[in-house]
């Protein structure tokens, strides 16, 4: 006996990293499971619970979900929630106004509609940068994993850290001529001692690069109700959205 099949809406959004179209639908009881089995779990079980759920909820083949920049991570999933569970949902803040010699510390639950979160995108950023009479690379954007030690390193300044990644984030490197040599087929030792003859400004492109990825942001106003003081936060990259929204509140309760 073949039970009824269940039919199941699909959404489509643009993956803000390259302009793609991507077909998908809402979670299911199945994912909540997923979800649910991460509760207790650190943040980087967590991340692997949203891939796996990203993954079987996608219809859109051909799309390696650990191959994804951090700010598709966050974009996919924060539609994807919204089309499973709500679009509106309700955050607590706490005012920092000082009144007094003391903090205010109210609570203010304030909904926010994750269908209005974009990806924010620095025009100064470009994958492409051109070294030198036509010579250049192209870089990939950072997974997040890459992410969480690209942002310990610019905050230290440490070169080699920041070297090595990225030696990690080049795709591409191309001449004047239009010739390109993908990162697949460069031997590594050469792809390094091609970084290595970069001149300091040349580098600095690179950190460039880095230091204006596009991020998810979103700009919080509330006003609070005892101390009467407006407040705005800025919430903004993955550990914020993911600090924010616990498993349990993922699951709408």
């Amino acid at each position: 006996m073949t039970l009824p099949q269940l039919k199941t809406k699909t959404y489509s959004l643009i993956l803000p990293s390259t302009g793609k179209e991507i077909i998908y639908r809402p979670f299911t009881v199945k994912e909540e499971i997923i979800l649910l089995m991460s509760i207790d779990e650190d943040k980087d079980s967590r991340i692997r619970a949203l891939r796996q759920i990203i993954g079987n909820c996608l219809i859109t083949g051909n799309l390696d979900v650990f191959k994804l920049p951090t700010f598709d991570l966050d974009y996919i999933w924060l539609k994807l929630r919204s089309k499973s569970i709500e679009e509106i949902v309700t955050i607590p803040f706490e005012c920092q106004n000082k009144v007094g010699d003391t903090i205010c510390g109210t609570t203010v639950n304030v909904p926010i509609n994750f269908d209005m979160i974009e990806v924010s995108k620095n025009p100064e950023n470009n994958p492409k940068i051109e070294l030198q009479d036509g010579i250049g690379i192209i870089m990939s954007y950072p997974t997040f994993e890459t992410f969480q030690t690209l942002n310990a390193v610019l905050e230290t300044n440490d070169v080699e850290k920041i070297f090595n990644v990225a030696l990690e984030c080049i795709s591409m490197i191309y001449d004047a001529s239009g010739k390109t040599y993908e990162r697949e087929h460069v031997d590594k030792t050469e792809m390094k001692e091609f970084l290595e003859a970069l001149s300091e400004l040349q580098f600095l492109k690179i950190v460039d690069f880095f230091k204006t990825l596009p991020t998810m942001k979103h700009q919080v106003h509330f006003k609070c109700p005892k101390c009467k003081y407006e407040v705005e936060v800025t919430i903004e990259g993955t550990q914020n959205f993911l600090e924010w929204d616990s498993v349990t509140k993922l699951l709408g309760t």
